[in-house]
């Protein structure tokens, strides 16, 4: 392995006033507009483009910034938080409730009626997609690709989050081809699944019984909260994928729209300083490069070859079953 994908990821959600003001979510447009420039410009300064999932009120409100972003490399994908969307397009009368709630055909539903609003916003229909909270239940990937997706970061492998529906304890920690009956498996679809990348040498407990794995997002303040360093979650991470080898090596990390990035005193931004340099040392100390990539690009990666077969034996009886085998990733 030579190099290693790095993708940031940014959730751009609606705004407390036009949800609800207990809601995660920018005070008002303007601080949504600085944290999504700032994450920008921080990003590039590094070498590093940015892939955005935008709620679809935030594609209505923004539609100019998000489209002169793409214009200069930004992927864009639909962000969809259900309960969020229904207190703004149905009163609070319809889809009330995680996206892990949703049956099969109201998952449908919803996500035809949102890219429908997403694409006359944007001017293209979404081709990506991340559900809020990582909350999804298995038939999640089958929907995504029935509505024309081809990819997305869907799953936060270890997280328990029973009261969001976000359940993805054993998933697959690379990306994938997705599964059409179970999440937490590869599949054969045509959709790209890549999770959010975590350091799984240790298990992090919280209150409701909540469960997760620490991982590079500015958001936390993982060292007062957990005492872990973000020296040794990026260590950890990257060593962790170059043991597993998997076809296409990626490092994904994420934050959201409140957070203002181009205030240099915020402690986000402190702290997403501290994530490059951590992660492109602890890269440089593996011997791997860190080269900037969109999920766009990891898309393309996974879904170039197909799938391929491999056996496994049950009950003493072997079977033959079909799992993603995705080209080696380019070498410098």
């Amino acid at each position: 392995m030579k190099d290693i994908r790095i993708v940031l990821t940014m959730d751009c959600e609606p705004t407390t006033v036009t949800s609800d003001a207990s809601a995660s979510g920018p005070a008002d447009w303007t601080v949504g507009e600085r944290a999504v420039l700032g994450y920008w410009d921080m990003a590039r300064s590094h070498g590093f483009p940015v892939t955005y999932f935008v709620h679809p009120e935030t594609a209505v409100a923004q539609a100019s910034m998000f489209n002169q972003l793409a214009d200069q490399g930004a992927c864009l994908g639909l962000h969809m938080h259900p309960w969020k969307y229904s207190m703004w397009r149905h009163a609070g009368k319809r889809y009330m409730g995680h996206y892990g709630d949703l049956p099969a055909g109201e998952q449908h539903e919803l996500l035809r009626e949102a890219s429908a609003i997403w694409q006359e916003a944007i001017g293209a229909p979404p081709l990506y997609f991340r559900p809020g909270t990582f909350s999804a239940n298995d038939a999640i990937f089958r929907i995504l690709t029935e509505c024309g997706f081809r990819g997305g970061s869907c799953s936060a492998p270890g997280r328990v989050l029973r009261e969001f529906r976000a359940i993805w304890t054993g998933t697959e920690p690379d990306p994938h081809r997705a599964n059409a009956e179970f999440r937490q498996a590869p599949g054969e679809l045509d959709f790209a699944e890549m999770p959010l990348s975590a350091d799984f040498s240790a298990l992090l407990s919280g209150r409701m019984e909540r469960r997760m794995h620490a991982d590079l997002r500015p958001d936390t303040d993982w060292q007062a909260q957990y005492g872990v360093s973000y020296k040794t979650i990026a260590r950890n991470i990257v060593s962790q994928v170059i043991e597993r080898n998997p076809a296409v090596p990626v490092i994904n990390l994420m934050t959201h729209n409140h957070y203002d990035y181009r205030d240099e005193r915020a402690g986000a931004t402190q702290r997403l300083r501290v994530v490059f340099s951590e992660l492109e040392e602890a890269c440089d100390s593996a011997g791997v490069r860190a080269v900037g990539a969109t999920l766009a690009d990891v898309a393309d990666a996974v879904l170039a070859a197909p799938p391929v077969k491999e056996a496994f034996v049950s009950e003493g009886t072997v079977f033959e079953m079909t799992v993603n085998a995705a080209p080696e990733i380019r070498k410098s």
